[in-house]
């Protein structure tokens, strides 16, 4: 009886391991940031291993950001600079192992970090936002709205939410927007939201990544002020 406990013992800790180990080669295989990216990266402030600012200089606003899944987090550092141009500080996370399901309520590191800022919107692309949303829904008092980019909302809310997707995006499952309002961006896909590349089953742009970057700065900049004007 023992040796057959033991031997079961050691099938579960083979699997165990084996586990381990798939996971661990599934996360290397991740989104690299571009070159536009990693140069629009080293402008920003550093605040901890996983927080890195681009700071509006007087700003009280700020907007904390959630990569996508199995995305670098400084992909998105173009956006992120070009909207803290906006007179909003942004705050990337890093995510562990670019998932933002192992760390869903960062944001509060952000906020505690950054008492400057009393006025909070929360944004994801993709996999990161509907981590951001989870995080949104469970502290409803903390933000003034939500920024979902090629994502949907988990369930209905009656906050304010932004949901941008491209028109080409054949990674976010359509159906899952029935019942809400969103923008489309005409001749967008799903992966230029940020700046790593193609991505696995995603449809071709018509236009570039410039332009849905900018289209995608404008909508944010027009929800959060006139959000915060309201």
């Amino acid at each position: 009886m023992k040796k057959i406990l033991k031997r079961i013992g050691l099938g579960f800790l083979v699997l165990i391991v084996l586990g381990g180990a798939g996971f661990y080669i599934y996360t290397l295989d991740y989104s690299k940031a571009q070159d536009v990216a990693l140069a629009a990266y080293i402008q920003s402030t550093p605040q901890s291993s996983s927080i890195h600012a681009f700071l509006s200089e007087g700003s009280t606003t700020g907007i904390i950001f959630y990569p996508g899944g199995k995305v670098e987090d400084k992909a998105y550092a173009k956006l992120c600079l070009e909207l803290s141009e906006q007179g909003i500080s942004v705050f990337l996370v890093k995510m562990p192992f670019n998932l933002a399901v192992f760390d869903i309520d960062a944001a509060n590191r952000v906020r505690k970090a950054n008492p400057q800022i009393t006025s909070w919107f929360i944004a994801g692309h993709s996999l990161g936002g509907a981590m951001a949303f989870s995080h949104f829904d469970a502290h409803p008092d903390d933000y003034e709205g939500i920024i979902l980019l090629a994502a949907y909302p988990l369930e209905k809310t009656e906050r304010p939410v932004l949901i941008l997707k491209g028109s080409n995006d054949t990674v976010l499952d359509g159906s899952k927007l029935a019942g809400f309002d969103y923008v489309s961006i005409q001749g967008g896909n799903h992966a230029q939201f940020g700046n790593y590349g193609l991505q696995k089953g995603d449809g071709t742009a018509t236009i570039s990544p410039y332009e849905q970057r900018s289209f995608t700065i404008e909508a944010i900049k027009s929800f959060v002020f006139n959000t915060l004007n309201d």
